[in-house]
């Protein structure tokens, strides 16, 4: 094998970040759409969890989590600031994408998906991820009082924005109308229309057909 593989799912925001990140970086991959309810074998071969995203390297290395292959295509392309260019920064960065991961995306889950968990307990956990969404725009607010850019960490584009956007985006999903018309996050609308509209953004979310054996490689990159 002479390329990168990326197993991946078009509309989970673990695959959306780690496409995100392939493409910015220029990192050209093998793209196999998979469907969640049909894993193909090879894809449980070489991973124990078999959730996407999976990327197997040309040197046989497989990374399964979707994080680890960001940080991956960053490092391969030099573009490490993105990553922090100190460890005050970095700290800050990987706290965000922490408090995302593991807190965010809990209350998420249970808000979006409520019919798989407990309806009686959709409001509570909706606001419990608006705290977390308000605490992100107070902190673009900042920044854009002072004129700055809209970004999270040091109003410089990082890990922690393209990590954290796929999941804002499913919270949005969710009830469209009332995010966008909430002018508590306006500074968060803003950041996030900044995904929307970047030309990267179609290439990301395009739409591809199941990968079989049977079918030419996908390749997906610059």
């Amino acid at each position: 094998m002479n390329h990168n593989i990326l197993y991946s799912f078009r509309r989970c925001p673990y695959a959306i970040r780690a496409r995100w990140a392939l493409l910015n970086t220029k990192q050209v991959v093998e793209l196999r759409e998979v469907e969640l309810k049909n894993k193909p074998i090879e894809l449980i071969q070489i991973s124990k969890k078999a959730t996407v995203p999976v990327l197997k390297t040309n040197s046989n290395k497989v990374i399964d989590e979707s994080l680890e292959i960001m940080i991956w295509s960053i490092k391969r392309s030099n573009m490490q600031e993105l990553i922090g260019d100190n460890n005050e920064k970095s700290k800050e960065i990987f706290s965000l994408i922490e408090i995302n991961d593991k807190v965010f995306k809990y209350h998420l889950d249970r808000f979006k998906y409520a019919s798989r968990f407990s309806f009686e307990e959709s409001a509570t956990h909706r606001t419990a991820a608006m705290k977390i969404l308000l605490s992100l725009n107070h902190r673009l607010k900042g920044f854009s009082n002072k004129g700055k850019p809209l970004f999270l960490v040091d109003a410089k584009e990082t890990l922690a924005d393209w990590a954290i956007w796929p999941f804002v985006r499913q919270f949005r999903i969710a009830d469209i109308k009332k995010f966008d018309q909430n002018n508590e996050i306006k500074y968060l609308q803003s950041w996030l229309n900044y995904f929307f509209t970047h030309e990267k953004y179609p290439i990301v979310m395009k739409k591809n057909e199941i990968w079989s054996k049977q079918n030419e490689p996908l390749f997906f990159g610059p």
